[in-house]
């Protein structure tokens, strides 16, 4: 099933999610600026104002969980079955695995070169233990969210992953004992994760616990847009997703602590997908060029999810060997957020898309027939 609106978010959000972290390494900061007002200039001054609703931008992250639950439940939305464990593990295991495990690599390897060629910190002692773990994708747990020192977006990763291992366990639910059921386990997970957030573990930030209940919104959206039950999106739903647009990054940016911002963020993508798979759709014409770029975009999302963060890393370093300082205009990290497009695509065709069909062709192989799956009553 071919939804357009789909691939666009997945451009928007991984383009928001780039932008946002291009500032760290390729950028003084909006605070340096600011604090120093003489030591810059007017244009500079004006262009760090940009910054601030770029600021909020990493928590597009909330929109990759939905649109994850909504394109992972559709295939089986309204069809009152279970997925077929095996197929499903090996399409879910190499649409993210492998792409994942070469960036860990590139990530090593970057690190070792850029320390034996400029003398910067190489991947030594515990951070080699860190990317072992990374590897088992057990960063999380082990080091309480903490990352590779050469791509600290790397964490949510593993919570996709374990809303993948979660899934199954909540269809089984909502097919044996009804929505109901699946939505108490649903809320059940939540709060673990915000008795986990209350007693100060770091973990709650990086476990499937906190992002269950925006994740099943996804699902929940592809079971009624199938079945076409979706209730009619008002204008106080229409209300509701302006005022989570506007409100959460004015709240971020007053430093409102960001484990609740993600709710605020995952509702606005729960109400702003739904508003574009229903009525919103006739504003994402398929012809446009815009729509083809944000689309094409979507389609490397994933690749550009994983690559962006060591290219600034890179590319920062190489400034500041050049330039002995990071860069004053925010122009710079702006344009270096469209210049890592050229090399996520070419990650996408060396190891996402290899290993995607090559899953999808195991899954295809060892998919039980359609005569032998039966429904869960």
């Amino acid at each position: 099933m071919n939804i357009p609106a789909i691939d666009v978010l997945r451009g928007v959000a991984a383009l928001g999610v780039a932008w946002f972290h291009s500032r760290v390494d390729l950028w003084v900061g909006f605070r340096e600026i600011n604090s120093n007002p003489s030591g810059y200039s007017a244009l500079d001054r004006w262009l760090s104002l940009l910054s601030l609703p770029v600021s909020q931008l990493g928590s597009l992250v909330m929109l990759f969980f939905v649109l994850s639950g909504f394109c992972i439940h559709l295939p089986l939305a309204g069809k009152g079955r279970s997925p077929d464990l095996a197929s499903y593990a090996i399409r879910r295991g190499f649409r993210i695995y492998p792409a994942y495990f070469a960036v860990l690599v590139f990530c090593y390897f970057s690190a070792m070169i850029l320390s034996l060629s400029l003398g910067t910190a190489s991947a030594t002692g515990s951070e080699r233990t860190k990317y072992v773990l990374s590897a088992l994708m057990l960063q999380n747990w082990v080091y309480d969210g903490g990352q590779i020192a050469m791509n600290p977006s790397l964490w949510s990763i593993p919570v996709e992953v374990e809303l993948y291992f979660v899934y199954p366990i909540l269809v089984w639910i909502h097919l044996r004992f009804g929505m109901a059921a699946s939505f108490a386990f649903t809320l059940a997970c939540t709060g673990i994760g915000w008795a986990l957030h209350f007693s100060g573990a770091a973990i709650a930030l990086g476990s499937f616990f906190k992002y269950a209940i925006i994740w099943n919104c996804g699902a929940w959206l592809a079971e009624h847009y199938v079945r076409h039950t979706l209730p009619k999106f008002t204008r106080w739903h229409l209300a509701l997703l302006v005022l989570s647009l506007m409100l959460t990054p004015v709240l971020g940016l007053k430093g409102v602590d960001v484990f609740y911002l993600h709710y605020g963020w995952g509702v606005a993508s729960f109400l702003g997908l739904w508003w574009l798979i229903t009525d919103g759709a006739r504003f994402i014409p398929p012809n446009d060029w815009w729509v083809r770029w944000l689309a094409a975009l979507g389609t490397i999302s994933y690749s550009l999810y994983l690559i962006h963060f060591p290219m600034f890393k890179i590319g920062g370093i190489f400034w500041i060997e050049i330039f002995q300082s990071k860069p004053s205009s925010f122009l710079v990290p702006s344009l270096a957020t469209l210049m890592v497009i050229p090399f996520a695509w070419v990650f996408y065709r060396l190891f996402e898309y290899p290993s995607h069909e090559i899953g999808r062709t195991i899954a295809k192989r060892i998919q039980k027939l359609p005569n032998k799956e039966t429904a869960v009553p």
